[in-house]
């Protein structure tokens, strides 16, 4: 087995890490973090709510995570995985990926409730498109409860936002929510992907849901996922629609360049 050269001071392989400016306007930076496989997203969570914390950023007991995917990726934490997630080095950046990289869920679906066990991350809101809404509470490691909330309409989606207060959001995208249809190898025979102006309407910073998220967001994670959108093509462009809705073509947050002019 070879240790890595920079175990405090690495990324998980086939992760692309950006720094950005802060979407608030203010004068410090976050990071954006595109992964392949969406269970890397708990190695930048996890260093994300240390960092908040360490620099007197984190505003409430873990950041809110806010993630659009198909699936809801909410398995259960078996209970010697527990045992293990507690008593992981959250310093030793490389041991984290690895074990991310070969422990967890290979179908990318326990990375979040781990998160949640750990305290990563607080009260977690997605909408997906598996279920009508639900509601659930898990507890973490320290008998915290967790709130889980899950929609499929938007606009039930958009109004739950707005009723709360969060202030360090994690915003999480699957980019296989952009589909039609399902599968990873073998497609359903509806399977496409989303056309752009599809993209469009659920991904809109003049939404109230996105004023609302955007100043409050302390971290942006983006998973790829090929499998699940029908091939690297696929979510390559899935990737180029998705990011201009957001970004300008100089990776700045487009809600302020509008606001400077």
């Amino acid at each position: 087995m070879y240790e890595n050269k920079e175990p405090y001071n690495c990324n998980p392989p086939g992760t692309h890490l950006e720094q950005i400016a802060h979407p608030s306007g203010s004068n410090h930076a976050i990071e954006k973090a595109i992964i392949m496989e969406h269970r890397f997203a708990f190695f930048f969570w996890m260093k994300w709510r240390n960092r908040l914390s360490d620099k007197e950023l984190l505003k409430q007991p873990a950041p809110t995570l806010v993630t659009i995917d198909w699936h809801r990726d909410l398995a259960p934490v078996p209970d010697d995985q527990k045992k293990v997630l507690e008593q992981l080095d959250q310093s030793n950046l490389s041991d984290i990926a690895n074990y991310v990289w070969a422990q967890f869920d290979q179908t990318n679906d326990g990375h979040i409730l781990c998160a949640s066990w750990l305290n990563l991350i607080g009260d977690v809101v997605l909408l997906q498109n598996t279920t009508d809404y639900q509601h659930s509470t898990v507890k973490d490691m320290n008998g915290n409860d967790h709130g889980i909330f899950e929609f499929r309409d938007f606009n039930s989606f958009q109004e739950f936002m707005l009723e709360r207060n969060d202030q360090n959001i994690f915003f999480d995208i699957d980019l296989d929510y952009f589909v039609h249809g399902k599968g990873k190898q073998h497609y359903s025979e509806d399977f496409n992907r989303y056309s752009d102006d599809e993209i469009k309407q659920v991904i809109d910073i003049s939404r109230p849901v996105f004023q609302k998220i955007l100043p409050n967001i302390s971290g942006v994670t983006i998973a790829l996922e090929p499998g699940y959108c029908g091939g690297i093509i696929n979510s390559c462009q899935i990737m180029d629609q998705f990011h201009s809705q957001l970004f300008t073509k100089n990776n700045e947050w487009k809600h302020l360049k509008r606001s400077d002019t």
